[in-house]
């Protein structure tokens, strides 16, 4: 089996790990710890390790926000050495285990103080975080759905691009996912999964029940069209690096991407993980609700293409807006400082009364 070199793989994603959270001069350090593909979770669990042990120090110096802020950076460290090490399931399950501890920890004194919400489905529980703006709700909500090798912990900070315009968020591990992606494969039907959640949303205090939309990032992107299009009770949804067909975008997909699709759908084999691919499409999925639909798209997204945007949006017929960036990248994490408030600026405007 060959992997790809580990600090080349740490240069193609550094704007994802900053612009979610990773302090740039971890991601230096952790980059000159890394030899071949082997060393990647060890040096990553290095880097959450010391950010625990400086969240302690701050606990006992009486910093109660400054130890959660600093478990938020080591429950981003831990997911992202694991995140891809899908070969060593013994090891991906320990830094799982570490990152949903340390976000558990941090998310209830974090600004925007979160609760962990579990949704039933499939005889196993979805955990989600429920966070709201200050005051008295309920508050228009966005539910935000992560992509193939993310999780909740990830999504924290795009959450609060929304509560800042006075949205609530809910960020679930759906099947196959964070908490959830040792107990559950990756599902292409995720109209059910959604329905799931909302039934659980609509209960909350905090959750206006008719003003909830939805929000997902690459393959999460996927899910949020496949959701608007099939459940009611949803107001509008957008696509950050979103996708029309998994296998229709196999071929750009990189090695470990491929590899993360096989292990979380359960295939043998890469082959096997193809033929699961085809069920990852809009073709099965008819639009029913007539919901406004957002894309936004990087042209230079170098595992979806712009042919693949087009698509999603033409899904959604006359009620999609299309949103091409020429420098964007996949899920724009280059240019998330003004994408992701356009993207919530959007949505804030479709939830309103």
């Amino acid at each position: 089996m060959t992997f790809p070199n580990a600090t080349h793989q740490a240069d193609h994603l550094t704007h994802r790990f900053v612009s979610n959270g990773v302090p740039l001069a971890d991601l230096e350090n952790i980059k000159s710890e890394l030899g071949d593909w082997t060393a990647w979770y060890a040096a990553w669990e290095r880097a959450g390790d010391a950010r625990m042990r400086d969240a302690t120090d701050a606990e006992r110096a009486g910093a109660r926000l400054t130890a959660a802020e600093l478990r938020l950076i080591a429950a981003l460290e831990y997911h992202f050495g694991k995140f891809l090490f899908v070969h060593d399931q013994e090891v991906m399950r320990a830094g799982a285990a570490k990152a949903s501890g340390a976000y558990r920890q941090a998310v209830a004194d974090l600004p925007w103080p979160g609760r962990i919400i579990d949704v039933p489905f499939g005889g196993f529980p979805l955990p989600g975080v429920l966070r709201a703006p200050a005051g008295d709700g309920p508050f228009p909500t966005a539910l935000l759905v992560p992509g193939l090798d993310a999780a909740k912990e990830e999504l924290h900070l795009f959450s609060e691009v929304f509560l800042r315009r006075g949205m609530a968020t809910f960020v679930v591990d759906g099947p196959g996912q964070g908490e959830a992606e040792f107990d559950l494969p990756l599902t292409a039907a995720w109209e059910d999964v959604a329905a799931a959640v909302l039934a659980i949303l609509v209960e909350q205090p905090e959750v206006d029940a008719d003003r909830i939309g939805i929000a997902g990032v690459s393959l999460g992107g996927y899910y949020a069209a496949r959701a608007a299009a099939r459940v009611p009770g949803l107001r509008a949804g957008v696509s950050l690096g979103g996708c029309y067909s998994m296998a229709e975008s196999w071929p750009n997909l990189a090695f470990l991407s491929r590899q993360a699709f096989q292990v979380r759908t359960r295939a043998a084999d890469l082959e096997a993980a193809l033929v699961n691919a085809g069920a990852f499409t809009l073709a099965h999925a008819p639009a029913q609700t007539g919901i406004p639909f957002l894309v936004v798209h990087g042209e230079r997204d170098r595992l979806f293409d712009t042919e693949q945007a087009k698509r999603l949006a033409g899904h959604f017929g006359d009620r999609a807006e299309l949103v091409l960036e020429p420098e964007g990248n996949h899920v724009l994490h280059n240019l998330g400082y003004r994408v992701r408030p356009a993207a919530a600026d959007w949505l804030a405007a479709r939830l309103a009364r």
